[in-house]
């Protein structure tokens, strides 16, 4: 099962950029990667402009018109889009926090090569048992095309058992499940084989060492 969702994760690695590249030039891409935490939700937004609306984008960003992106810019215009997204956590409004953004500048935006890439955080108390996640991108809807997608969670105590988008991908609820950090975790065939691996390494180890040392030994 877990493998299964690994291959998943694989699977939206491998075609998020292949959508990258094949998007209309009128429509503003905005690729969203969800992952769930017992502590926070992380939000990771990849937006790339066509190139025939890539000024009017540029130009929106960069509210004084000189020609470049400031630090200052860069930070209002991603917290204009986290105002756009909403986040439910059981039915409980959640807000995304800004952690880092990166800005492509007016000429890689102009040759649809530039992508706006933004990596927020909602903080949450988790407890065991069945939880549900909303999410929603209210972003420039009258040019938008979206994507998003849920990562593996990294952490153990979380198993995503239900996942469902509306067919624009504006819309994703997740149902997931949170286990006690106490409870034992399941044993991996990998772990399992890297284990055995070992106890044989160093079983032949002392075996060699034991067989070399009788030779030593006077007879």
């Amino acid at each position: 099962m877990r493998m299964g969702r690994r291959m998943g994760s694989l699977a939206v690695l491998f075609v998020f950029p292949v959508m990258l590249l094949a998007h209309r030039l009128d429509e503003y891409l905005q690729a969203a990667r969800l992952s769930i935490a017992p502590d926070r939700v992380v939000l990771k937004m990849d937006l790339t402009p066509g190139v025939d609306v890539a000024p009017m984008i540029f130009w929106l960003i960069n509210a004084n018109h000189d020609g470049r992106i400031s630090e200052s810019e860069e930070r209002e215009y991603a917290n204009q889009i986290l105002n756009d997204v909403v986040l439910e956590i059981d039915g409980q409004h959640e807000q995304f926090e800004l952690v880092r953004s990166q800005f492509p500048s007016f000429e890689e935006m102009r040759a649809g090569i530039g992508a706006i890439r933004i990596e927020a955080q909602a903080v949450w108390r988790s407890s065991p048992g069945r939880h549900w996640l909303f999410y929603q991108n209210n972003h420039k809807p009258d040019l938008g095309a979206y994507l998003v997608n849920p990562l593996v969670p990294a952490s153990r105590e979380i198993e995503i058992t239900q996942q469902r988008r509306d067919p624009a991908q504006r819309e994703l609820r997740l149902d997931f499940e949170v286990r006690s950090s106490t409870a034992t975790p399941d044993s991996s065939p990998t772990l399992v084989a890297i284990v055995l691996s070992l106890s044989a390494l160093i079983g032949y180890g002392c075996n060699h060492y034991a067989a070399h040392a009788r030779k030593r030994v006077p007879g």
